[in-house]
This record gives structure tokens, C-alpha cells and sequence, in this order.
């Protein structure tokens, strides 16, 4: 196996939908990481307007980007519920991933993708690294940016979420009309 920096990397994430910053995110963990943690959170709301997304079209979106990839097998997804206590949050979260992951060595980083975010693990992990969704070298995605794209029919949306999505999301969708 080759020598990573990080023995066990997370982040936590909507995904609401998995879009091409979540995979540049993603892509620097198994780059960097021996084992890879995604934590896809929110997994208690559904059905609405900023999380249309139900837990298992989330988790298969990432599946159907990864399953072809030779890291897929060190990424763990799971997904957890919120519980609305800041600063109980990234005890909860750690937990979490040393009751579901026992023989995975405790997490040695987390990734964000804004200062914002990184700010939930300051001093929890050993090291943060953030992966800026403002980098002027990539193009400004986000997942309301997204939503906003499909609940308007603008097929530019396309642009921001990885091909072998497209389908998954306009199925679910079809079958879920009023939830954008």
C-alpha cells in the first residue's frame, strides 16, 4: 500500500446533490489519506427544498463516481443525523466514527471545504486541511447554486455534477416532482 501523510481522513457533507467541488474535496482526501471517512449529514431531512436528496441517492451518488476507481475500497460512507449543538458537534461526529469504524485508527485530519466549515474540528482533530471552494483556478460551484439550477430547468447544472449523475438525479427527480 503506498505511504500516505494521513492515516484516516473525514469530512462531513450534504452532498445535496454530490457536485464536482465535492469530488475535488473528496479526490484530495484519497489522495492524502490511507482511509477516507465521508460523512454525509442531514441524513434525518428529505423531501425539502434545501435537502431534497434522501440519504441513499446521496450515498449512491458518490458510489457511481468512485466504483471504478482503484481508492474506492479505502472510502467509508456513512451517514449521520444532525443534533443542532455546536458545541457538542464534533465530539458527537467523532464519536460517531469510532463506534461505526472500531478497527480504523482514530481520524488524524479533517477535511473542509471553508474556514467556515474547518472551524467545527479546530483543536478536535491533529490537522485540518481546507480545500477552498473559492479557489480562483476552479470553477465557484455550489449545491444551491445546483438546486437553484434544476428547480429552474437550466440544463447547465450538467456543468457542476459528475456525468454519471445526471441520470440518477433526473429519475429521482421525475419521481419526487414537488421537492424543488
Amino acid at each position: 500500500m503506498p505511504q500516505f501523510p494521513y492515516a484516516h481522513g473525514f469530512c462531513v457533507m450534504r452532498t445535496q446533490p454530490f457536485h464536482i467541488g465535492h469530488a475535488r474535496l473528496m479526490d484530495a482526501m484519497l489522495q492524502n489519506c490511507a482511509h477516507v471517512t465521508i460523512i454525509l449529514g442531514s441524513i434525518q431531512e428529505q423531501g425539502t427544498k434545501r435537502n431534497p436528496f434522501d440519504y441513499v441517492t446521496r450515498q449512491k451518488m458518490i458510489q457511481n463516481h468512485y466504483a471504478n476507481t482503484s481508492s474506492f475500497g479505502r472510502m467509508n460512507i456513512v451517514g449521520l443525523a444532525d443534533i443542532h449543538n455546536s458545541e457538542k458537534w464534533s465530539t458527537y461526529v467523532l464519536n460517531f466514527i469510532a463506534k461505526a469504524f472500531p478497527n480504523l485508527s482514530k481520524p488524524d485530519v479533517y477535511y473542509a471545504g471553508s474556514d467556515y466549515d474547518a472551524n467545527w474540528f479546530e483543536g478536535a482533530v491533529p490537522h485540518i486541511e481546507i480545500i477552498d471552494r473559492n479557489d480562483p483556478n476552479f470553477p465557484y460551484v455550489s449545491a444551491s447554486m445546483v438546486r437553484d439550477m434544476l428547480a429552474f430547468g437550466d440544463s447547465r447544472w450538467k456543468n457542476f455534477v459528475p456525468a454519471e449523475n445526471h441520470e440518477l438525479i433526473e429519475t429521482f427527480l421525475a419521481q419526487n416532482k414537488s421537492v424543488l
